[in-house]
C-alpha cells in the first residue's frame, strides 16, 4: 500500500462520512408524494415523467454526494449506464500535514471514464506520492527550518475530444519552486497521451523542437540580455515535455522552474508556431 493511501485510511478512521439511514425513503417519499398535474396555467406532465425526473435529481444528488465519501464508491459509479460518461473527476485524494514548522496539503483528482482516465489516475497517484515521500524526506533533513508543500489540480481542456488536467506543484524553503504536469486524454482515440503520441514513429521531433526552443530563448537575450535564459545549459527538450495547446491551437512546451531560465522568471513557456512540427504530426 503506498503512503498516500495509508494515510487516507487512517483519516477515514478518523473521520466518518456517515450518510443518513433514511435517505432512500425520504428519495422515494417525494417522488410518490409528487402531483400528477402542475399548478393552474402551468404545464402538465404525467405522473410517470415527474417521477423519471424526480429519479434522475436524485441520481444526480448522489453522483455529487458520494464520491466525496469514498473513491470505492466513486469508482462504482462509472459503471452506472449515461451517469457514469458524465463524471470526469469523481472524487479527490487529500493529504494535510502541519507540525509548526513544516505542512503540506495536496489536493488530486481520481478521473473515471474508461481506461485512459483510470491511466492518467494512476500517473497522477503516483506522482502524488512522489512529492510527499519527497517533503517527508525534506522535512527530516531541515529540521525546525520552515518548509512546505502545495499541490494543485485543474481542468485546463475538456472538449468533445480532448481533455487535459493540469497538476502544480510549490515547495517552499526560504525560496519557492514550482513544477507542473499536464495529463491529457483524447477522447476520440480513447487513450491517454504524452508528447511523442503526437508525431510519427520516424519523426525527429525532439530535435525539431528544442531547435526552435533555443532559437526563441537567443532572440529574447538579442533584444535584452539580462533575460535570464540559459542558451548555454540547454541541450534539449525532454521527449516527454510537458505541453499543453494555447488558444489558436499552437503547441506550448512548458518547463519547470530554475531548467531554463532564472528563478525569477518562474515557469518558463515556449508557444511552437504549428509550421515547425505540423509535418511530423500523425
Amino acid at each position: 500500500m503506498d503512503p498516500f493511501d495509508r494515510e487516507l485510511r487512517e483519516r477515514a478512521k478518523r473521520e466518518p462520512f456517515p450518510i443518513p439511514g433514511d435517505y432512500a425513503r425520504r428519495v422515494a417519499d417525494t417522488c410518490a408524494a409528487l402531483p400528477e398535474d402542475a399548478p393552474a396555467g402551468g404545464r402538465r406532465f404525467p405522473r410517470s415523467v415527474t417521477r423519471a425526473l424526480a429519479g434522475i435529481a436524485a441520481a444526480l444528488a448522489v453522483c455529487i454526494a458520494v464520491p466525496n465519501v469514498s473513491p470505492a464508491a466513486a469508482a462504482a459509479l462509472a459503471d452506472i449506464p449515461v451517469l457514469g460518461a458524465l463524471v470526469e473527476i469523481v472524487t479527490f485524494r487529500e493529504y494535510r500535514y502541519d507540525d509548526g514548522a513544516h505542512a503540506a496539503q495536496l489536493r488530486v483528482p481520481e478521473l473515471s471514464g474508461g481506461d485512459a482516465a483510470e491511466s492518467v489516475s494512476g500517473e497522477v497517484r503516483a506522482y502524488a506520492d512522489q512529492l510527499l515521500e519527497q517533503f517527508r524526506s525534506d522535512c527530516a533533513a531541515a529540521g525546525q527550518d520552515p518548509l512546505s508543500l502545495d499541490v494543485t489540480a485543474a481542468v485546463v481542456t475538456d472538449t468533445d475530444s480532448w481533455f487535459t488536467l493540469r497538476i502544480d506543484a510549490t515547495r517552499t524553503q526560504a525560496g519557492g519552486h514550482e513544477t507542473t504536469r499536464f495529463y491529457h486524454i483524447d477522447k476520440a482515440a480513447g487513450a491517454a497521451v504524452t508528447l511523442k503520441d503526437l508525431f510519427r514513429e520516424d519523426a525527429d521531433y525532439v530535435s525539431a523542437l528544442s531547435a526552435e526552443v533555443l532559437r526563441q530563448m537567443n532572440a529574447l537575450l538579442a533584444e535584452d540580455p539580462e533575460a535570464g535564459y540559459f542558451p548555454e545549459l540547454f541541450t534539449a527538450i525532454d521527449p516527454e515535455q510537458s505541453f499543453c495547446w494555447d488558444e489558436d491551437g499552437d503547441l506550448v512546451l512548458v518547463f519547470d522552474e530554475y531548467t531554463v531560465a532564472a528563478g525569477s522568471l518562474g515557469m518558463v513557456e515556449f508557444t511552437i508556431p504549428g509550421e515547425v512540427y505540423a509535418a511530423l504530426l500523425r
